[in-house]
């Protein structure tokens, strides 16, 4: 009866089954795509609220947000909406999609923001395919670098600007370790600095939580929120990008 409700139990157990369902009809998906919106700092969204508002330029994007967030919310569907079909699905930056699952969740202030999960034509698999291949994989289409300034200005600005991670409440978890609890980020930051890319042990990703797969990143990268530099110059917002290599992963 609830499972219609968004946010209910009874909806998320069948949001949980549908993937499972496409899990085991296609296979392990590929990647695990996150989009976020950064309301305050969208021009094309401070337009449509200017235009359906009749709102005077004087009138802060923050002001426009607070006073309309259904139209926020609104232009942002179109935008994920056009970003996906062009960029995504039609152009294939991170290779040719063959199937996809979509979520739109909302964050603790209102701000949406979609996930998306991605079968990938033609994907190298952890445990079935060669590491060389998995690496190969992953390093053509996900980063954590940190592009020089005066190299690539516009990439560097993105980078710095949205995607890097500071913890705070909701991200501290407290572990136990031996007789003693520990707080700990749930997303795995800071991450340690790595000449080369590593794949790490599924099993004991699992259990301790921790990435399937370790970017090189140097020290001023280990708070970079995975990426993809052409995507993020598209999109201008914070995003984040998984290469999912056990079924688990994409249910949590």
């Amino acid at each position: 009866m609830l499972a219609p409700i968004r946010g209910t139990n009874q909806y998320w157990f069948r949001v949980k089954g549908e993937v499972k369902a496409m899990i085991a009809e296609y296979g392990s998906p590929t990647l695990f795509l996150t989009l976020s919106c950064a309301e305050y700092d969208s021009a094309d969204i401070a337009q449509y609220l200017r235009k359906v508002n009749n709102a005077p330029q004087s009138y802060s994007i923050s002001r426009l947000c607070t006073e309309d967030p259904v139209s926020v919310s609104r232009q942002f569907s179109y935008k994920i909406k056009d970003f996906f079909n062009i960029v995504i699905h039609q152009r294939g930056v991170v290779g040719k999609v063959e199937q996809y699952y979509v979520k739109k969740e909302c964050q603790m202030c209102g701000a949406p923001h979609y996930y998306f999960v991605l079968w990938i034509e033609n994907t190298p698999v952890v445990s079935i395919d060669r590491p060389e291949q998995v690496c190969s994989f992953i390093q053509d289409r996900v980063t954590c670098h940190i592009p020089d300034s005066n190299t690539l200005p516009d990439i560097n600005f993105l980078v710095t600007k949205y995607q890097m991670h500071k913890c705070n409440k909701y991200c501290k978890r407290n572990i136990k370790v031996g007789e003693t609890y520990v707080s700990r980020c749930q997303f795995d930051f800071p991450r340690p600095v790595r000449d080369s890319i590593c794949i790490n042990d599924i099993e004991n990703s699992l259990k301790s939580c921790n990435k399937m797969y370790y970017l090189k990143q140097n020290e001023k990268e280990v708070r970079v929120n995975d990426y993809n530099p052409l995507q993020l110059k598209l999109w201008h917002a914070n995003m984040d990008l998984q290469y999912i290599a056990e079924r688990s992963l994409s249910l949590t």
